[in-house]
C-alpha cells in the first residue's frame, strides 16, 4: 500500500493528469492485489491462481501499461527464469523494485523487467500467512501475518534484516497495511475484528475505528486523506472520514481483495478474487 506522503509527491502531477480512464482486466486467476506504480503509471496485479495457502508453484504477476492494457498477463510467472510463486498476494513498489508476499516469504523483482532478485525468508519465524506490505518514510518495509496475528519489518538497506513490530491477538488478524506518514505509524485493516487499528513503529496498538465491516482486506488513502478499505466477504468498499465517519461507497462486489488507490485518475483499483477480474471504480 501507499502512504499519505505519496499524495504530496503526486500533487504537481495531478494538474496534468489525463481524464480518468476505466481499467478492466479479465482472464485473471484469483487476483489478490492491484496497484499502480506512481512513477511510471504501470499497473501490477498478483494472481494466486488457486488457494491462498497452497505451495503449488503456479502463481503469477500481471502487468498493464498506463492505459490499462495488458503488457503481459504473465509478466512474472512461477516456473520461468528461476521464479517460484506459490500464492502471491500483497504488492509494494519501492524504487525500482516490486515486492510480493508469498505465504512465508517476500519475493523481490525488478519492476521493469520482472527479473527475480531474491527472497526474504520468514519461514524460521513460524509465519503462517504473509499478506500485505507497506513502507515507512525511511524505506523500511512492513508485512502482515494474518493468521499469526503479527506485523514484521525488514530493512532493505541492512541486508533485509527482519524484526518483529508486534505479535499480539489485539491485531485481530491483520490484513491490509498502510503507512500514515503525518503520524509516523501504520494503519491496520483487521480481517478478524473488522476494525481499523493504529500501530506505532515500536509496536503499540490502538483501536481507531471499530466495527467497520466484515473481513477487512485492502486499505489506502484517497486524495483528501480519507481511508478507503474493502470488505472481502461483505462485498463492500468503505470511505472513512477523519477516523470516525464510515460510509459505504460501493456494494454488491464479488470478494474485493487488496484494493489500492490510483491518484492519477482518482479511482479505486479492485481485484475481485473469486470473480477472476480486476477493475477500477471512479471515486466521487
Amino acid at each position: 500500500m501507499r502512504s499519505l506522503g505519496t499524495i504530496l509527491i503526486l500533487t504537481s502531477l495531478l494538474a496534468f493528469a489525463h481524464p480518468a480512464g476505466a481499467v478492466r482486466v479479465d482472464g485473471l486467476k484469483t487476483p489478490e492485489s492491484f496497484l499502480i506504480d506512481p512513477v511510471t503509471g504501470h499497473y501490477y496485479i498478483s494472481n494466486v491462481n488457486g488457494k491462498p495457502l497452497e505451495n503449488d508453484g503456479n502463481g503469477f504477476i500481471t502487468k498493464l501499461d498506463p492505459s490499462g492494457n495488458a503488457v503481459n498477463l504473465e509478466f512474472i510467472l512461477s516456473g520461468r527464469d528461476g521464479v517460484t510463486l506459490n500464492a502471491p498476494k500483497g504488492l509494494l513498489i519501492a524504487g525500482n523494485f516490486l515486492y510480493v508476499t508469498d505465504i512465508d516469504a517476500v519475493k523481490r523483482f525488478d519492476k521493469e523487467t520482472g527479473k527475480f532478485l531474491g527472497t526474504i525468508d520468514f519461514s524460521l519465524l513460524g509465519v503462517r500467512f504473509l499478506n500485505d506490505l507497506a513502507m515507512d518514510g525511511e524505506g523500511k518495509i512492513y508485512v502482515s501475518d494474518m493468521l499469526g496475528d503479527a506485523v514484521y519489518r525488514f530493512d532493505p538497506s541492512s541486508r533485509d534484516m527482519i524484526s518483529v513490530v508486534a505479535k499480539n491477538h489485539a491485531l485481530g488478524n491483520p490484513n491490509g497495511l498502510l503507512f500514515d506518514a503525518p503520524r509516523n505509524r501504520l494503519l491496520v485493516a483487521a480481517w478478524g475484528t473488522g476494525e481499523i487499528l493504529g500501530l506505532t513503529l515500536d509496536g503499540k496498538i490502538t483501536p481507531l475505528v471499530r466495527k467497520v465491516g466484515k473481513n477487512l482486506d485492502g486499505i489506502d488513502f484517497d486524495r483528501e486523506g480519507n481511508i478507503l478499505v474493502s470488505s472481502f466477504t461483505g462485498g463492500e468498499i468503505y470511505r472513512i472520514r477523519q477516523f470516525s465517519r464510515v460510509e459505504v461507497i460501493r456494494k454488491n462486489l464479488v470478494t474485493p481483495a487488496d484494493i489500492s488507490f490510483d491518484y492519477r485518475h482518482n479511482q479505486i483499483l479492485v481485484p475481485s478474487f473469486d470473480g477472476n477480474v480486476a477493475f477500477s471504480l471512479p471515486l466521487k
